[in-house]
């Protein structure tokens, strides 16, 4: 598919992703994206993502029970965290799961995706304070 035309609204959504380092919902890239371009609308939103995932320029993160969000592609094999006060998700650097599954026999591992829950360093009570 070939690159959409370069509008305001696109190059603004391009900008989020490029500032951002974690997956982001629309409504996230909407608030984010209006900071560059005021009256950008969340329709506008949609057809971007949609078109920069058909472009692979994004992937789709999925989370159980959860919105989609999105990241940039041809990111290195890493997992998510969730966290479940401001329901913001993070990357993890790194692979979570070791080599060693001790599978069945004739089970061969292609892929896997792997996400964390709890709270982040913002929603996290300081445990040095009471």
């Amino acid at each position: 598919m070939p690159r959409q035309r370069q509008t305001r609204q696109r190059i603004a959504i391009e900008n989020v992703f490029d500032h951002e380092p974690r997956p982001l919902g629309p409504a996230e890239v909407l608030d984010l994206a209006q900071e560059e371009v005021p009256k950008l609308g969340i329709a506008t939103v949609y057809r971007a993502l949609n078109d920069m995932v058909e472009e692979k320029l994004l992937r789709v993160v999925e989370l159980p029970g959860q919105p989609a969000r999105y990241e940039k592609s041809g990111l290195h094999h890493h997992h998510h965290f969730h966290c479940l006060q401001c329901d913001k998700v993070f990357d993890l650097e790194g692979c979570l799961l070791k080599s060693n599954l001790n599978l069945p026999e004739g089970f061969k591992v292609t892929g896997h995706d792997i996400t964390l829950s709890g709270s982040c360093p913002a929603c996290a009570p300081d445990s040095d304070e009471s």
